[in-house]
């Protein structure tokens, strides 16, 4: 097979072509009607497990040969498309590396993927803190805490990495897959926000890295459908196609499997026009903003050594205080819808399909201006609150009686679920977790000022039926 051949969109495209009554589901039968017009030729591609379509669950002929040819792209032994996105992927990741009753460690901005890991599985986390910077921007692990946390506990089964974050941040992840390796544990990489990576700086991807397990998030940069995602692994004693086919949906939707294909098949054409393209971008923002009186770009050189900054990204603060949502209020009102806006930041995705970047960079510049006439709100204090106590397992937590009560009132109390502030929409209390008096003023805080808190519902919360001594 050749780098360009698309064998999932051509079954779709030959089945199409045979013209035969549908007699299966879909129930739209391939026709685009009423609400569903504007979907125009889509819906005759929303097809099922038909005569040579092959099946998700089981393959053997037209999405083995696309999972093939991904696995080759992106440098794994094996790739699995996923269509729950990278949740699936790094829920069956956990699951397939760690058994019931073993440990993992993972960072605390982990995504709240591997907190239903653990209460699936049974899993014992073991967290990393994150470090961060004055200004409240999260760093990533680094290798020496790493090292010490797996001395410690030798018990530990697998070790979880985010890389990039959110924000844009690459810690040593190399490093930290070392000190994994000298402890025989298995590696697990978040790689959501870095899918280009094994296309534009293929040196720094985690697979080639030699991560056991990553998980790429497709849909958010590469130009698959939404939901889109993809697992890679690297070793054939690992088995995470068993936990898809429990996690997975049974009725795995072929647009965007197909999307998939098509969009790897692109990348591989293309990837050295779009990596060029996109360093282009980054250049033309920067210097919209060189000598703008209140927007920043972040970059390598504002963070520690040891850690470097993905260009994809464009993370904006402002010099004279203004909060994120300030940020992303001006973009707003310039057309400019940001990904997120949190603390002091505001933050942008770069992808091949910025066709003008020109105007994106004009954008940034009228922005600018008018925070000029804004009074900078500051932001909530960025100081970093110690790590919760772990009261009892996620999966305990998961099974427990529980009761609603005031988020006011919840101080000293067993959180039954996840407190995730959005965004960023990491977990900011986990299941089992104790609810500290000084979150629940951290998140009231964070209510206050406009944002968004998952699992706090009209001012309440769900705990544990039992109070934390």
């Amino acid at each position: 097979m050749h780098n360009n051949e698309t064998p999932l969109v051509d079954a779709i495209a030959a089945y199409i072509a045979k013209g035969r009554q549908r007699g299966h589901m879909p129930g739209h039968k391939g026709q685009a009607r009423g609400l569903l017009s504007s979907f125009g030729e889509l819906a005759a591609w929303d097809v099922t497990e038909a005569d040579g379509l092959d099946d998700l669950h089981a393959p053997e002929g037209a999405i083995l040969c696309a999972e093939h040819l991904m696995a080759l792209a992106v440098g794994a032994l094996k790739a699995y498309f996923l269509v729950n996105g990278a949740t699936a992927g790094i829920q069956a990741a956990i699951l397939a590396a760690v058994k019931p009753g073993e440990m993992l460690l993972l960072p605390r901005n982990a995504h709240r993927a591997a907190w239903t890991a653990m209460a699936l599985g049974d899993i014992r986390p073991l967290w990393l803190e994150v470090p961060q910077t004055a200004a409240g921007l999260p760093l990533a692990v680094m290798p020496e805490q790493v090292e010490q946390a797996l001395s410690a506990h030798p018990e530990v089964k697998a070790a979880f990495f985010v890389y990039p974050s959110f924000y844009g941040v690459c810690g040593d992840l190399a490093g930290c897959l070392a000190a994994a390796r000298r402890h025989g544990v298995t590696t697990i990489v978040d790689e959501a926000h870095g899918a280009p990576l094994p296309f534009i700086a293929p040196d720094l991807a985690a697979a080639r890295l030699g991560a056991d397990l990553v998980i790429d998030s497709w849909h958010k940069s590469m130009g698959s459908l939404g939901q889109t995602a993809v697992l890679g692994c690297n070793r054939p004693d690992l088995h995470p196609e068993h936990w898809l086919t429990l996690l997975q949906t049974s009725s795995p939707s072929y647009p965007l499997l197909a999307s998939l294909d098509a969009a790897r098949a692109e990348w591989q054409e293309q990837a050295v026009a779009w990596a060029g393209q996109l360093r282009q971008e980054r250049r033309l923002l920067e210097n919209a903003l060189a000598g703008a009186a209140n927007l920043r770009l972040i970059d390598g050189a504002d963070l520690p050594a040891g850690f470097a900054y993905d260009d994809t990204k464009a993370l904006l603060y402002s010099a004279v205080g203004h909060s994120g949502g300030q940020i992303a209020g001006k973009l707003r009102e310039c057309g400019l819808e940001p990904e997120f806006a949190a603390g002091r930041f505001a933050l942008l995705l770069l992808t091949y399909a910025d066709t003008a970047p020109d105007s994106l960079a004009a954008s940034l510049a009228a922005a600018d201006a008018k925070l000029t006439a804004v009074n900078p709100e500051g932001a909530p204090d960025p100081a970093a609150l110690p790590l919760p106590e772990q009261a009892i397992t996620p999966f305990y937590a998961a099974h427990a009686d529980t009761k609603d009560i005031p988020l006011a009132a919840a101080a000293g109390c067993i959180s039954a679920g996840l407190l995730t502030p959005y965004p960023p929409g990491i977990p900011a209390v986990g299941m089992g977790e104790v609810i500290e008096a000084e979150m629940v003023e951290k998140l009231q805080e964070l209510m206050a000022s406009g944002g968004k808190v998952q699992g706090v519902a009209k001012g309440n919360v769900t705990v544990i039926c039992q109070k934390q001594q």
